[in-house]
């Protein structure tokens, strides 16, 4: 990385430490390294340009990996596909840093991927499983806007034209609740106005993932669509996707994170978003939005320490506690109702196709051999206790942004999804 370091506007204000986390260019750099580093035929990179009206334009790196080959990967249509976007708003550094460590990762090959894994996942049934899988990373969605973080705007989430790229996905696009601050959520003057949006639905478009995974900072919370309602999915699938997150707050949150969905969850509504598109419309069986830190107790000025870890120690155990996260949940996607792979490209004799007895023993595993009902309740009550607190300090904190912001104040906070 580079030893530069941000200012801020205030001496009590905390700016990113270029000493231990990447700027913008160290980030391009890190990502062309672990792909020449890579296995040959098991990760490629390609950029994607894109211009919108009005010339603003901007570039979007995709990293696709396939550890059982990607000539294998493009010759089947059965194998299990994951979509991992990290910095989708400039002033969330952590994930980026958390998608450099899992392609690290991936460069290092096959045993150092499955050492991520928590949770007590069978390693034969996950190395199957990630010889079969493809994933689409997208390291750094937003360059446009962590330029203008870089360039001393610590509170910037929007992209570089002022446009918030999950405002302007078409699922209730354009909806403004009550303390709705254009600063902060301003959704573009039509749903895919903006290149980030069109580059990163068309990918997904071209790709088929079973599974997406958007990652944000702002608070510490394992998210299921809805945003822009205060309900969760329901059926076989959406119950899948709560055991799932269970998993994963335990190995990777240390129950500590907020789970449900976000319209619940984050103590506003948010109209637009990508997760809501890509569940609703484009029919994507496993969306989530994973929040992986926040310090609820920053003053809403302070918007570097509100969204990233202000000290080296803390910024290495979060990439620790969640560079393993993405494989955490691909052990237990074979057993979600809908979706329906063949491991036998996992480099075992006999296929493996997981059917409705697997897909019932995989859901017992998830359960914990305990009745569901009780896991529901158990959740509902660790939900509703610790989402509580984060929503009435995400509460006060916009409220606080909306009094204390004048129309020319570049002042912005409180957003997180």
């Amino acid at each position: 990385s580079s030893s530069s370091s941000s200012s801020s506007t205030s001496s009590s204000l905390h700016a990113p430490d270029f000493a231990y986390t990447h700027d913008a260019r160290a980030v391009r750099a890190a990502v062309r390294a672990a792909v020449h580093r890579a296995s040959a035929d098991t990760m490629s990179l390609r950029t994607l340009e894109r211009a919108s009206d009005g010339g603003y334009s901007t570039r979007m790196d995709v990293v696709t990996i396939a550890l059982g080959g990607l000539d294998a990967s493009r010759a089947r249509d059965d194998g299990l596909r994951v979509v991992l976007n990290y910095g989708e708003h400039g002033r969330e550094l952590l994930p980026v840093d958390i998608a450099i460590a899992l392609l690290e990762a991936f460069a290092d090959g096959e045993d150092a991927v499955v050492a991520l894994a928590r949770g007590g996942a069978n390693e034969e049934a996950l190395r199957r499983t990630l010889r079969a899988t493809t994933f689409v990373v997208v390291p750094m969605e937003n360059e446009r806007g962590r330029a203008l973080v870089e360039d001393g705007d610590l509170c910037e989430r929007k992209n570089g034209r002022g446009v918030d790229p999950n405002r302007n996905w078409a699922v209730n696009w354009g909806v403004k609740e009550k303390d709705y601050d254009a600063k902060e959520e301003y959704p573009g003057t039509a749903p895919f106005s903006e290149p980030e949006s069109t580059m990163l639905k068309s990918l997904i478009e071209e790709f088929k993932p079973h599974a997406v995974v958007n990652w944000h900072s702002g608070m510490s919370a394992l998210f299921t669509p809805y945003d822009h309602v205060a309900r969760m999915p329901t059926g076989t699938g959406a119950e899948a996707m709560l055991d799932f997150i269970k998993k994963i707050d335990r190995a990777h949150c240390a129950n500590a994170c907020v789970l449900g969905s976000g319209g619940q969850g984050v103590g506003y509504l948010a109209h637009g978003t990508a997760a809501d598109y890509i569940y609703d419309v484009m029919k994507v069986p496993v969306v989530y939005t994973w929040e992986v830190y926040g310090d609820l107790e920053a003053p809403y000025e302070d918007c570097y320490r509100a969204f990233n870890p202000t000290t080296k120690e803390a910024h290495e155990k979060l990439v620790r506690d969640w560079v393993g996260a993405p494989i955490t949940l691909v052990s237990m996607l074979p057993g979600h109702p809908d979706i329906n792979i063949n491991l036998s490209h996992g480099g075992e004799n006999t296929p493996v196709v997981m059917n409705d007895a697997s897909i019932a023993s995989r859901r017992a595993y998830l359960a914990d051999a305990s009745p569901l009902d009780g896991g529901y309740a158990r959740m509902a009550l660790t939900f509703a206790s610790v989402a509580a607190c984060a929503v009435f300090s995400l509460r006060r904190r916009r409220m606080q942004r909306a009094q204390s912001t004048s129309p020319g104040s570049s002042t912005k906070r409180a957003s997180v999804v």
